[in-house]
């Protein structure tokens, strides 16, 4: 079976755990080619040029003396710009560290220093960050790049010093506060090592001061963000056992559900939760840890308890709609939208919205993805309308959509237009006009798995094999473990050609690296069938219709059936396929040309 386009998946309301931590931020870019754009070099002059020319309550001589050093920087800002034009950066970089040492502006300091972090010159950084600390001590960044540099030159003793220094401006040691703001600093350096080396001499220092289980708790932000997760596990729950601090539980919690281990999740969180009885989010955490340890009636149970606002019941909808509930779900989705205004929280129509299209209220979802006036939702709502006004056959209406979303493309939507335009098309039994449409796109960008696998699938379903074949391979080409790709292709061949020992060696392959995919094991029943093994292809077909009932996959089953003479299972199967999906056309040409269509 063909993997279609997902454009109509919902975001999920419980985010992964890096989601609920501040990602490790990347505080230098060490590609040289984007020095130039970063730095924006021709506005230090403009810069200075302003700073020279008006006097900023200085007397007559501070002005000449500062106007002489302004002259003196843009001099050599402007043989750093040559230099860079010719692709001389170290050299470029010596010049803009003259430049900051004339001139008394900040900002000139603070490029100059971001310039040094981009060519990965740590003592440059050192140089230029305390210039610009010279000139503004409040400057934050300054100290961070002097402490990050320090670590990533293996300089403990003076990043020690540094970084001390630094968090004593705003906190004492038996703050958290200061222990956490060195952990997430020291998880930004290239150097783990130092890093852990300078984490155990602070510890050394002022652990003595610190409060109960933080110095493990910072310890375990520390050792996630370097990836060492079973210890940072180890530490999260010594600091969760010393303090008992409900901060420190949820924190142990987080990471052990994150590592699978959900039972104990399950006992941190109830834990955390009775100190914070009224805590919505925590209950929600503990509701989504029994999901996932398939206790789906006490999940459902404790969501019904909470107070209703609009986070509560959407997160209840969503899993009864996972659990083919259908009825409450929607009853669940009624509540919802008669909510009471205090009840509301943020997004609220936006919720609304999705819950309509999960319980198959698609008009509703329609006017109510119109109500959106969320800035930051207002995109993503117009693409959801796109995607159901192409599910309910207005085609024009949601190409226009789109077409108007493309030329404001304020978030970097374009791409998602083009593959949701496409697959509208294929899916309305249009795909010539599919293909034809990811031109434009695959010619701005040609490496795009995304557009290839679309106007793949399109091709596919035009009856272009060819194409469909030269862009699926070209997938694999560019990744060679892209299980959908091989499976797609390895469908096609099956579905299309007789090429089938092929096809089977690529969709064995996709099996390898996604054993339990259904698509996947439906494709593998399906070659098996054609290459008359059927009693085997029924089990991969079995596999596959457990985890994902899907008509297309029962479809298949009920013609291996029929065709290796188990005729009373293909009977009962096709009667519980066509009362459970009517309207699939591929279900119902199958059963008619079987001649089992009641």
């Amino acid at each position: 079976m063909l993997i279609g386009a997902v454009w109509w998946l919902i975001p999920r309301v419980n985010s992964d755990i890096q989601d609920q931590l501040m990602d490790k931020r990347v505080i230098f870019l060490p590609a040289a080619r984007q020095i130039k754009r970063a730095l924006a070099v021709g506005g230090l002059c403009l810069m200075l040029g302003a700073c020279a020319t008006t006097g900023q309550g200085e007397g007559e001589e501070g002005r000449a003396e500062t106007g002489q050093g302004q002259s003196e920087a843009m001099l050599h800002i402007a043989t750093a710009e040559r230099l860079v034009d010719v692709g001389e950066y170290e050299s470029a970089l010596e010049e803009y560290l003259a430049a900051a040492n004339k001139s008394s502006d900040p900002e000139i300091a603070r490029m100059v220093t971001r310039l040094a972090g981009q060519l990965e010159n740590w003592p440059a950084a050192i140089t230029a960050a305390e210039r610009w600390i010279e000139l503004d001590e409040d400057a934050d960044s300054a100290h961070h790049v002097r402490i990050i540099a320090r670590v990533n030159l293996a300089q403990t003793e003076q990043a020690v010093d540094a970084i001390t220094s630094w968090l004593d401006r705003e906190a004492s040691a038996d703050s958290p506060r200061w222990w956490r703001r060195a952990a997430m600093l020291l998880a930004a350096t290239r150097d783990d090592e130092t890093a852990r080396a300078v984490f155990e001499q602070l510890v050394e220092q002022r652990g003595e001061a610190a409060p109960a289980g933080e110095v493990a708790h910072a310890e375990s932000i520390l050792l996630w963000r370097q990836g060492d997760r079973a210890r940072s596990l180890e530490r999260a729950l010594q600091a969760a056992n010393t303090s008992g601090q409900v901060d420190h539980l949820i924190w142990a919690a987080q990471l052990a559900a994150d590592s699978d281990d959900l039972e104990r999740a399950l006992s941190l969180y109830r834990q955390a939760r009775e100190d914070s009885a009224d805590d919505v989010s925590l209950a929600l955490s503990e509701a989504e840890v029994l999901r996932q340890l398939d206790r789906d009636e006490e999940s459902i149970e404790l969501l019904r308890s909470l107070p209703a606002d609009s986070e509560t019941l959407y997160t209840l909808g969503i899993y009864l709609v996972q659990l083919d509930r259908e009825a409450e779900a929607e009853a669940v989705w009624q509540r919802m939208r008669e909510l009471p205004e205090p009840n509301r929280r943020d997004g609220h129509v936006f919720l609304v919205a999705q819950l309509a299209e999960l319980v198959g209220r698609d008009e509703a979802a329609l006017e109510f993805y119109e109500l959106v006036d969320d800035p930051a939702r207002l995109q993503e709502a117009k693409l959801r309308r796109a995607v159901i006004l192409g599910r309910l056959g207005r085609i024009s209406d949601g190409r226009s959509l789109l077409a108007e979303l493309r030329e404001d493309d304020e978030e970097g939507l374009a791409l998602d237009t083009w593959l949701i335009e496409a697959e509208m098309l294929r899916s309305n039994g249009r795909p010539a006009e599919a293909v034809s449409l990811l031109a434009k796109p695959l010619a701005d960008n040609p490496g795009s798995t995304d557009l290839l696998y679309a106007r793949a699938l399109s091709a596919a379903s035009a009856g272009n094999v060819d194409l469909a074949e030269q862009d699926l391979r070209r997938i694999i080409q560019m990744e060679g473990g892209n299980a959908m790709a091989l499976n797609a292709l390895g469908y096609t061949l099956t579905d299309q050609t007789d090429r089938h020992q092929e096809a089977y060696r690529l969709i064995q392959r996709a099996l390898e690296l996604d054993p339990d995919d259904p698509a996947t094991l439906d494709s593998m029943g399906w070659v098996l069938y054609r290459l008359g093994r059927g009693e085997e292809a029924v089990d991969y077909l079995r596999r596959a219709l457990e985890g994902d009932e899907n008509p297309e996959i029962m479809a298949h089953l009920i013609e291996v059936l029929d065709h290796i003479g188990r005729n009373e299972e293909a009977g009962e199967l096709a009667a519980r396929a066509i009362s459970d999906y009517p309207e699939d056309e591929y279900l119902r040409e199958t059963l008619e040309r079987l001649g089992r269509l009641p």
